[in-house]
């Protein structure tokens, strides 16, 4: 089989997954690609934009969306894994998801920026977050649900 970028993209969240103290497994929710279970309780949306610097602009499509809604409920932690070029990777839980994006519409974006020597700047389609997510708050964030 070929190697495809994304799956480069998607391995730099997974191996940084598994190789935390915490990992104890990874599963593939369903056939959407970039949809993980970890540790049997949390659910990940894996996105990737090659783009080598800020800003980064995600487009997050119904399905995906609709993905997230169905997982909210499940009663899993969500969160959405924003992979910016080879500079960082923006973790997003479920109450930073819905401040930046209406789930239930049809097509939301993300925009992720990072001045020079800054942590990392997010906003969405109805609105931005009025804290910054740090570099190192990744992967952390996943296991601990914050970013300490």
């Amino acid at each position: 089989m070929r190697i495809q970028t994304q799956d480069f993209y998607h391995g730099a969240v997974l191996t940084q997954i598994t190789e935390h103290p915490s990992f104890t497994a990874l599963n593939k929710v369903d056939s959407v690609y970039g949809h993980y279970l970890v540790n049997h309780d949390t659910r990940l949306f894996v996105k990737y934009l090659a783009k080598e610097s800020s800003p980064w602009n995600f487009s997050i499509h119904s399905n995906e969306l609709q993905a997230i809604v169905g997982d909210i409920s499940s009663a899993d932690r969500v969160f959405m894994c924003l992979v910016c070029g080879e500079e960082t990777i923006c973790a997003l839980d479920v109450q930073e998801l819905t401040t930046l994006v209406d789930l239930n519409a049809e097509r939301q974006f993300i925009n992720v920026t990072v001045p020079p020597g800054g942590s990392i700047r997010v906003s969405g389609s109805i609105g931005e977050l009025t804290k910054t997510i740090r570099h190192n708050s990744f992967p952390n964030k996943i296991f601990l649900g914050s970013e300490e």
